[in-house]
């Protein structure tokens, strides 16, 4: 991992409160691995925010590094605000990564909200691995997609399940995916999203090895500061940021 001033190439409003953030990082696009992260110090020149805050790199092509995140409070508000040729100061690549192999059959990838945005990168490494891939993206409404037609370039299926019904299956993406896993025969399932989908693929009790990306608050991005820690099967503690974010859904509690 480096610390690395960067320009802003892009940051553009793709969905509501949604944002696509491009910087060019010959390091970071060589050294990236999907289900890496970064953490970004927004403004070098103020002391608010204090704390860096994490994202997920989304995918890379070429030099271009790309990150997808929603404003949820004042540190994404301000980087939405953030315009071509802006300086901002980013710690990565940091965490583990999804598993990438090729595997003897179809791959399921479910993704909900922001958690959408690394499976970009994650599906394109899949697929260049010879893998034909089915990805589940669930939005709350037509109105909050984003990245579809990405994802439909990359993957041999994407089936959209929206909360309201406003675009192809009503429901969830939980359920959407349940609804195709046998007839499929998936051979190991990837996933990313809020807390109660990442809970839900967990209690289906799936007979294939699932690997959850999570997310938790956290400061350093390193396992030094240990508030992203989460309780894991018995007596372990992991640290989201260091042990993860990537973990066996099924070694790790989800509250």
């Amino acid at each position: 991992m480096k610390l690395l001033d960067v320009k802003i190439e892009e940051n553009v409003k793709i969905a509501n409160d949604i944002f696509l953030l491009s910087f060019e990082s010959e390091y970071l696009a060589e050294n990236f691995k999907p289900g890496n992260f970064v953490n970004i110090l927004i403004d070098k020149e103020s002391i608010y925010p204090l704390l860096r805050r994490p994202f997920s790199i989304s995918f890379v092509e070429g030099k271009r590094v790309y990150i997808g995140y929603k404003v949820v409070g004042k540190g994404t508000k301000l980087l939405s605000q953030k315009s071509k040729g802006e300086v901002i100061n980013i710690l990565g690549p940091l965490g583990n990564s999804f598993l990438i192999d090729r595997f003897d059959g179809k791959v399921a990838v479910i993704g909900g909200g922001v958690g959408i945005f690394p499976l970009v990168g994650l599906c394109k490494e899949l697929k260049n691995r010879g893998n034909k891939v089915d990805v589940f993206l669930g939005f709350r409404s037509i109105n909050s997609m984003f990245l579809v037609e990405r994802f439909k370039d990359i993957c041999d299926n994407t089936l959209i399940a929206t909360d309201d019904g406003s675009s192809s299956y009503k429901g969830s993406v939980v359920d959407l995916f349940k609804a195709n896993f046998s007839k499929a025969e998936y051979k190991i399932v990837f996933c990313c999203g809020p807390k109660p989908m990442l809970k839900a693929i967990k209690n289906l009790n799936l007979p294939v090895k699932c690997y959850a990306s999570l997310e938790e608050k956290m400061a350093c991005g390193i396992g030094a500061c240990l508030c992203c820690s989460i309780k894991g099967k018995g007596d372990k503690m992991y640290h989201v940021c260091s042990d993860g974010p990537v973990f066996d859904i099924m070694e790790v509690e989800i509250e």
